[in-house]
């Protein structure tokens, strides 16, 4: 039998060609800038169980932005892509830049949360895939009976504004903020993501969202060992139900350092989500919400003028009675545990080619390997 991937590969191919060329003529008319990527990724899983547990083998994902300025303080800026959840807006917003410590963004925005939100592309991280904190659906057991995909999948794109805005502290540290007020996660009992991209993209229970994100970063002199080096914070927090009456609160830290040419960078998210008490659950409802928190630690370096080499160790936990309709594996307590090792291949440079192999450790569903594929490029 075809695989139904298998299957999808050429429309998908086709829904690539055309995001180029929506490229190619935008970036024909006067004064509007352009640019994106493609990537096209296979992730295989030996085991064929686990396979039937995982989203699709073939995954695309390109993106294509545009902008243009109004005039000398507003900006115009557009950004859509394709990925597994379909074809997207990832922001489309007007930026109203005064000064360069007080912005206005408004519109369809890419929340800041989290320093993965400045690296959703994947021709910004090395690894094959993105930490399972910010898994936006490539995970094995991440369905709604299962895991249900990470803390908060990125990006995470939401109708609302944003404040901003940048200063300098002394000569070499930077502050970057931003407080913004959005719709907000949506669903009923759990977050449903499939729902925050689904059309409207209206406010499910009137009552906003809102949130914070900073960030300092050290700017050393040029050619140093000791390279940038940054910390952040982040935290988002509303009601996501229609009633308007479950919680949900996230928050996380990070921290990003360069020695010469070696990266390293470290990352913690966590998500307290309410439950409904009037649901009929597996195990008795002890607390009348879940935890789910994870954290991920990655290292990358250059070997030689074409290849990087990656390596990454991350966990995902969700501590909690199961919602109603869970695998009969899924416990109160489960964890996943992933080490990524990878190289990315850099032939030129718009083109580059990544190889990656990833060991699965659960409590509830077992050990397993998996591998990625990919080829993408950048305009």
């Amino acid at each position: 039998m075809t695989d139904p991937a298998a299957r999808r590969a050429p429309a998908l191919l086709l829904a690539l060609a055309a995001v180029l060329a929506a490229g190619r003529a935008a970036s024909a008319a006067e004064g509007v800038l352009t640019s994106g990527s493609v990537y096209v990724d296979y992730w295989g899983i030996p085991d064929r169980g686990v396979a039937s547990r995982a989203p699709q083998s073939v995954a695309p994902a390109a993106s294509i932005k545009i902008s243009k300025d109004v005039n000398d303080d507003l900006v115009f800026s557009a950004k859509a892509c394709i990925g597994c959840h379909g074809i997207d807006a990832e922001h489309v917003v007007l930026d109203y830049q005064p000064k360069p410590w007080f912005n206005v963004q408004f519109g369809r925005i890419a929340v800041p949360f989290g320093d993965f939100s400045n690296r959703v592309d994947p021709s910004a991280y090395k690894a094959g895939s993105p930490p399972l904190i910010y898994d936006m659906g490539r995970m094995a057991y991440g369905s709604r009976s299962a895991m249900n995909l990470g803390v908060l999948p990125l990006p995470y794109v939401d109708t609302g504004v944003l404040v901003y805005g940048v200063r300098w502290l002394g000569e070499r540290i930077q502050l970057w903020y931003g407080v913004y007020g959005v719709s907000g996660l949506r669903g009923s009992n759990d977050i449903d993501w499939m729902a925050m991209r689904s059309i409207p993209y209206n406010d499910n229970n009137r009552v906003p969202s809102g949130g914070a994100r900073f960030t300092l970063s050290y700017s050393p002199d040029p050619g140093s060992f000791l390279g940038d080096a940054s910390v952040g914070g982040s935290y988002t927090g509303g009601r996501y139900d229609r009633d308007a009456t479950r919680e949900y609160q996230a928050w996380a830290a990070d921290a990003t350092l360069r020695f010469g040419k070696l990266v390293l960078r470290g990352e913690y998210a966590s998500r307290r989500t309410d439950l409904d008490p009037a649901a009929t659950y597996p195990y008795a409802l002890v607390d009348r919400w879940f935890l789910k928190e994870g954290f991920y630690g990655e290292a990358e370096a250059p070997i030689g003028s074409y290849l990087s080499a990656v390596y990454r160790y991350e966990e995902l936990r969700r501590s909690g009675t199961p919602l109603p309709g869970a695998l009969a594996e899924l416990s109160r307590d489960s964890t996943f545990v992933r080490h990524t090792g990878g190289v990315v291949v850099t032939p030129t440079s718009a083109i580059y080619l990544k190889l990656s192999w990833e060991l699965w450790q659960t409590t509830d569903f077992g050990e397993f390997h998996a591998y990625h594929a990919g080829i993408g490029g950048t305009f």
